[in-house]
C-alpha cells in the first residue's frame, strides 16, 4: 500500500509518498483609478519598480508593521525547509525536490480588513497580535491587479462616504473585502493571462440582508467599481462584484446570504488540467501556480484507472483533475462545507465529453466511519486542515491491511444507508445519476496508497509518523512546494 504526503505550509510544501511496509509500491502523499495599461507584476528574480535591484529579498515598506511575511530575505528557501530536509532523511528521503515558484505577486485571494474612516480608509491586515489594521497598498506578495483593485475601492468609499466597520462599537458599514484573481481568459495569449488577471470583489457589508437600510450605497459602490474598471472601462480590471451580508460579532468574515451584484458571475480558473469553477463563498488556493504545479506533480502517482476517493476535497478540484487526467474508474469526493457543491456542480459541466467515469460529491464529516468511504479505493487522497487528520482516519489508514482480509465479513456494515443528503453524482455525462456500487469489488478493493497533501507541518510531521511507525506505511517521496514566500508556512505532498 502506498502513502503520498504533501503539507502545505507559510513555507516551501515537502510532497511525501508512502507505501506500505510490506509492499514495494509507492505512496504519494500603485494607485490607479482607471488604469490604461495593466498594473506592473514582479516576476521571480525581477523586482517590482523599474531599477530596484534583481534578488530573492521582499523589498516590501509594510514589512515592519504588516503581519503577512515573517521574513525579508531568501524567499526561495525559506526556513522550514531545512527542518523538513531533516525530517525526510530521517524516514529515508534523501531526494526531497522544492519547487519555489513565484516569489512575488503569488497571492491570487485575499481576505482584507476595512477600518479607518470614509475620507482615509484603511484596507489591509491586522498588526501582529492585534486589532489595529495596517494598510499594505503596496504588497509585494499580492498580485498587482489586487493591488489595482483595492485602490480603486478605496476611491469608492470615500465618493460614497462609506463608513469602515468600527470593531468597538460594531457599527460602520463595510466590514471586510475578499479580493479573488482569475487568470483564466482564453481571449487573451497564454503568455499573457497571468499578468492581466482580473479581480472578483466580494464586499462584506454590515446588514443583514439587502433590504437593510443603508444597502443602496453597496449598490452604487459596486456600479462605480464596474465603470471604472469593468469590461467597458479603458483598463478591465474587475471581473465582478459581490456582496455578502454578516452582522456576527464574531471574528468569522462571511454570513451565509449572498447577492451577485455585476459582472460574470461565475469565475473561473484552469488548474491541473481542467477548468475549475470557485464560488466567492468556497475555498480556493491563495497561490494558484503552486498549486498547478502541486496538482501536476501528484498526478504522476496515480496510475492510470484506479478509483480515486478524495478526502477534505472542497470542491474537488483535486479529485476532479485525477479524474480527468489519469481517466479514473471512479472518484469520490468528500467535504463537510456545503458551500463548495455549487462549484463542484459548475466545474463538472467543462469535463471533457470524452471523460467516462463515475464521480460523486459528499457532504459529510470523513471521521464519520472513515474505512465505510476508503473501501473500494485504490488511491486516498487527503488535503487536511492545518490540526492534521482526524484520529478515526488514521487509525482506520492504520488497519487497512487486516481490513482487506475481512473485507466479505465486514461488507453488511459498510454498505448500509448512510445518513447524509443524496450526493450529487455525475455517471459519464449525464446530468445527475446514482453512484452504482455494485460496479466496486468490495471484497478486494483497499487504497494502496495515499497522497497527502498538508498546510500545517507540525500535524503533519505527527500524522507521518503514526502512519510510518504502525509498520504499515512507509515514506517512498516527498516533494516541497512554495506556497507562500515569506512566510514561515509551505506544502509538503508526495
Amino acid at each position: 500500500m502506498a502513502l503520498s504526503l504533501a503539507p502545505a505550509f507559510h513555507c516551501p510544501a515537502p510532497f511525501a509518498r508512502l507505501r506500505p511496509a510490506t509492499a514495494t509500491a509507492t505512496t504519494t502523499r500603485p494607485a490607479v483609478s482607471r488604469p490604461s495599461t495593466p498594473p506592473p507584476i514582479l516576476r521571480q528574480g525581477i523586482a517590482a519598480e523599474p531599477g530596484a535591484l534583481c534578488s530573492n529579498a521582499l523589498q516590501c515598506q509594510h514589512f515592519q508593521e504588516c503581519s503577512g511575511c515573517s521574513h525579508e530575505t531568501a524567499l526561495d528557501c525559506p526556513p522550514l525547509l531545512s527542518e523538513a530536509k531533516k525530517f525526510f532523511v530521517r524516514h529515508g528521503i534523501s531526494d526531497l525536490s522544492f519547487d519555489s515558484g513565484l516569489l512575488w505577486g503569488w497571492r491570487c485571494r485575499a481576505k482584507l480588513a476595512v477600518r479607518g474612516s470614509a475620507k482615509e480608509p484603511m484596507i489591509g491586515l491586522y498588526e501582529e497580535g492585534s486589532h489595529n489594521v495596517v494598510g499594505i497598498p503596496f504588497c509585494k506578495a499580492h498580485h498587482p491587479s489586487i493591488n489595482a483593485a483595492v485602490e480603486l475601492l478605496k476611491q469608492g468609499i470615500a465618493l460614497f462616504n462609506v463608513q469602515p466597520y468600527d470593531e468597538d462599537s460594531g457599527t460602520g458599514e463595510l466590514r471586510y473585502v475578499q479580493m479573488a484573481v482569475t487568470t483564466y481568459d482564453t481571449s487573451v495569449p497564454a503568455s499573457e493571462r497571468y499578468l492581466k488577471g482580473k479581480v472578483q470583489i466580494s464586499l462584506v457589508w454590515n446588514s443583514r440582508s439587502e433590504k437593510s437600510p443603508g444597502v443602496e450605497k453597496a449598490d452604487a459602490l459596486s456600479g462605480f467599481l464596474w465603470r471604472k474598471g469593468g469590461q467597458n472601462s479603458s483598463y478591465h480590471l474587475i471581473h465582478s462584484v459581490w456582496i455578502n451580508f454578516q452582522t456576527s460579532s464574531t471574528n468569522v468574515i462571511f454570513g451565509h446570504r449572498w447577492r451577485h451584484m455585476i459582472g460574470e458571475k461565475d469565475l473561473w480558473e484552469h488548474m491541473g488540467g481542467i477548468d475549475v469553477s470557485l464560488a466567492p463563498s468556497s475555498f480556493g488556493q491563495a497561490n494558484t501556480k503552486a498549486f498547478d504545479s502541486l496538482l501536476h506533480k501528484l498526478q504522476k502517482y496515480v496510475p492510470v484507472g484506479e478509483n480515486v476517493v478524495d478526502l477534505y476535497a472542497g470542491a474537488g478540484v483535486i479529485g476532479l483533475s485525477l479524474a480527468v487526467t489519469r481517466k479514473c474508474r471512479t472518484v469520490k469526493c468528500l467535504e463537510v462545507n456545503k458551500e463548495a457543491k455549487l462549484s463542484f456542480e459548475r466545474s463538472i459541466s467543462r469535463l471533457p465529453k470524452s471523460f467516462s467515469g463515475n464521480i460523486s460529491w459528499h457532504q459529510t464529516d470523513v471521521a464519520m466511519e472513515p474505512l465505510y468511504w476508503l473501501e473500494g479505493s485504490d488511491v486516498v487522497v487527503v488535503d487536511p486542515p492545518r490540526k492534521g487528520l482526524h484520529p478515526s482516519l488514521i487509525e482506520a489508514l492504520q488497519k487497512l491491511p487486516s481490513s482487506s482480509k475481512k473485507a466479505v465479513q465486514m461488507t453488511g456494515s459498510f454498505t448500509r444507508k448512510k445518513e447524509e443528503k443524496r450526493p450529487w453524482v455525475l455517471q459519464a455525462r449525464e446530468a445527475c445519476a446514482e453512484l452504482n456500487n455494485s460496479s466496486i469489488d468490495k471484497g478486494q478493493s483497499w487504497p494502496h496508497t495515499i497522497i497527502y497533501i498538508s498546510c500545517g507541518w507540525e500535524s503533519f510531521k505527527k500524522d507521518c509518523d503514526s502512519l510510518v511507525s504502525s509498520k504499515i506505511w512507509r515514506l517512498e517521496k516527498a516533494h516541497a512546494f512554495n506556497f507562500f514566500p515569506g512566510t514561515k508556512s509551505f506544502v509538503t505532498g508526495k
